[in-house]
């Protein structure tokens, strides 16, 4: 699925109350991946990560623990957590994405562990 950044943090916030920033980026250097962070808007607790890779756009989203070895072994586009605790997180390769109703059940997910 093609998707720039941008949209992908205005799709995965659609109807939902969040903020992004940017609280993993250092300033002095220049060429490191940059995370916008997609938090809940009242607890500020992140429920997505997003950003650029090696050409690829990624997703890291909360989930359910007794789910994600499961899914990572039947859909190519989910990976273990790249970042944060592998027990509890996925990292979606939005590229790979068959559909934009997945990531909308991916992201909501997220959403509802994280509140």
């Amino acid at each position: 699925m093609e998707m720039t950044k941008a949209e992908l943090i205005e799709f995965s916030s659609a109807g939902k109350a969040v903020t992004v920033d940017r609280p993993f980026n250092n300033p002095a250097h220049h060429n490191q991946i940059v995370f916008d962070a997609l938090r809940h808007q009242k607890s500020k607790k992140i429920f997505g990560l997003a950003y650029e890779k090696d050409d690829g756009l990624y997703i890291d989203l909360k989930c359910d623990p007794a789910r994600i070895d499961e899914l990572v072994e039947t859909s190519a586009y989910i990976l273990p957590g790249q970042h944060f605790t592998k027990q509890n997180w996925i990292t979606v390769d939005v590229n790979e994405l068959p559909t934009k109703e997945v990531l909308t059940k991916l992201v909501n997910v997220s959403y509802q562990l994280t509140n």
